[in-house]
């Protein structure tokens, strides 16, 4: 392919920061909005949840006329079907897409990994290490911030350690950020992580239920699916577009 592929994670060891979740809202912002070529490889063994939500959004437009017409006047707009989402087990996650890649007549501009959370997990490092860029959601929890202090320092090590590892970057960007926080907490943390040279981002996205509104046959508003990017409306103050914005200039894409 004469295209340059990007491999690009959203990854933490701690779980329930958003992974997944925003492995499918970026893809499809991408894809959807940007018009890029979009690969998705879901390694979120067992469950692997990307491909289960592909398979509910697609039972739920096939029983619902509107959402039927909606991603016909979708493809006729973009002249291109949805993300494609394979599986595969973690240690074998860049193989996967690589097979995938050579085999496919479409010239991807970035492949997007969902990977376990468990770093100890057979292979999960490998994987990491093979990506180009690594984008970590943190959420302001003392608990859940020391282990993901502690999955980005072991990968910002290990980069300055081996120039010459695929892995370019990692980045961190915060998530579930409320008024109710303390003023000065998200600043005490990233003065901590400017300390420690960590990259982060200055997107952040707020404390938000539309993360989590899916398709549904009532026709009820949508926020994170795989068919079709988030409407207009809840995209608005979701900072979900600045998001895709600062990982394209990032990733020079």
């Amino acid at each position: 392919m004469e295209k340059q592929t990007k491999f690009v994670a959203v990854s933490n060891q701690k779980g329930g920061v958003g992974k997944s979740a925003f492995t499918v809202l970026i893809a499809g912002y991408f894809h959807y909005v940007k018009d890029k070529n979009v690969l998705v490889v879901d390694c979120d063994y067992p469950q692997f949840s990307i491909h289960s939500l592909r398979e509910r959004d697609k039972q739920t437009v096939a029983k619902n006329s509107n959402y039927k017409q909606l991603i016909v006047s979708q493809f006729s707009r973009l002249n291109k079907k949805a993300w494609p989402v394979i599986t595969a087990a973690p240690h074998e996650a860049k193989e996967a897409a690589d097979r995938f890649l050579e085999s496919s007549e479409t010239a991807f501009d970035v492949v997007f990994f969902d990977l376990p959370g468990t770093v100890n997990a057979k292979g999960i490092f490998k994987s990491i290490i093979n990506m180009d860029y690594i984008f970590t959601p943190i959420i302001p929890d003392r608990m859940a911030m020391q282990s993901s202090m502690s999955f980005v320092s072991t990968v910002q090590d290990y980069i300055a350690m081996n120039p010459d590892a695929p892995l370019k970057e990692i980045h961190v960007f915060w998530n579930r950020v409320n008024n109710r926080l303390p003023a000065d907490l998200i600043n005490i943390y990233d003065k901590i992580m400017a300390q420690l040279r960590l990259r982060v981002l200055k997107t952040k996205i707020p404390d938000t239920n539309r993360y989590e509104k899916e398709l549904t046959l009532s026709g009820k508003p949508f926020f994170r699916c795989t068919l079709f990017p988030p409407p207009g409306k809840l995209l608005k103050g979701s900072n979900l577009d600045t998001l895709v914005e600062e990982i394209a200039s990032i990733i020079n894409l």
